[in-house]
């Protein structure tokens, strides 16, 4: 699993990420926090994370943007996720023009949390020069390839860690490792690039009311649906839709 560092002068806030955010389906897995800057840049020199979510104010002198400057300079390479408020965000261009990946509103949406874990996930790979999602390699690890199936077949159902765990009788952590080895993803990743290949098809092929699709491929949630898709098509739905 990816490594992730948690900073924030709020402790409310790191608790509410460990707590609610989907790290392990995305492949994730918090390895530290702190709400003093100090220490967490002492911290992150040792642990090395693939990913720190940093809060761009906070009290004293070392803020989020000197924070992610220092953690730079000491040659460690990561990604940054910054935290801020909305009234803030003016003063965040520094944190882009730094190489920052993303950004999360306080207070958090943990939809929009999930959906910055799977795009970031996907550069990560992409920077470890891993293989395409799809190419499937077969393996002695028989009931992985079981679980595999099991989850394209059932995409359009709630699909979880804990439940692929209980069914296939392998710890949470092993099933993550496993589509890390063979598709180079994680389960989320995977199993979004299902949907979201079903709904542009029946987006394209068909009448069939949008929301209505988006139910179809496991997606309760329209306008967070519609924030997957125009984050993988880089178009809405309806702009899909338009172009047939």
């Amino acid at each position: 699993m990816y490594g992730v560092y948690l900073v924030d002068d709020e402790r409310l806030v790191i608790e509410d990420l460990i707590d609610n955010v989907p790290w392990p389906e995305n492949g994730f897995t918090v390895v530290g926090w702190s709400t003093v800057p100090a220490r967490a840049l002492q911290e992150i020199k040792e642990l090395k994370p693939d990913v720190v979510f940093c809060d761009l104010r906070m009290p004293g002198s070392d803020d989020g943007i000197k924070l992610i400057k220092k953690i730079k300079d000491s040659g460690i390479n990561t990604e940054y996720i910054m935290l801020s408020a909305f009234a803030e965000f003016e003063a965040s261009r520094d944190f882009f023009t730094m190489g920052g990946f993303d950004y999360l509103i306080k207070p958090l949406e943990h939809d929009n949390a999930a959906l910055i874990l799977e795009k970031i996930s996907r550069k990560i790979a992409e920077k470890h020069h891993r293989l395409p999602l799809y190419q499937f390699i077969r393996t002695q690890t028989l009931d992985f390839d079981d679980l595999v199936t099991y989850v394209i077949e059932n995409f359009s159902k709630r699909v979880t860690l804990a439940d692929l765990s209980e069914k296939f009788g392998m710890s949470q952590t092993y099933i993550c490792d496993l589509f890390a080895k063979h598709y180079d993803s994680t389960l989320m990743i995977f199993l979004t690039d299902i949907r979201m290949k079903e709904a542009g098809r029946l987006i394209k092929a068909s009448d069939t009311p949008i929301k209505e699709i988006a139910i179809h491929c496991g997606y309760g949630d329209y306008s967070y649906f519609c924030r997957v898709f125009k984050a993988h098509y880089n178009q809405s739905p309806t702009e899909y839709r338009e172009e047939r």
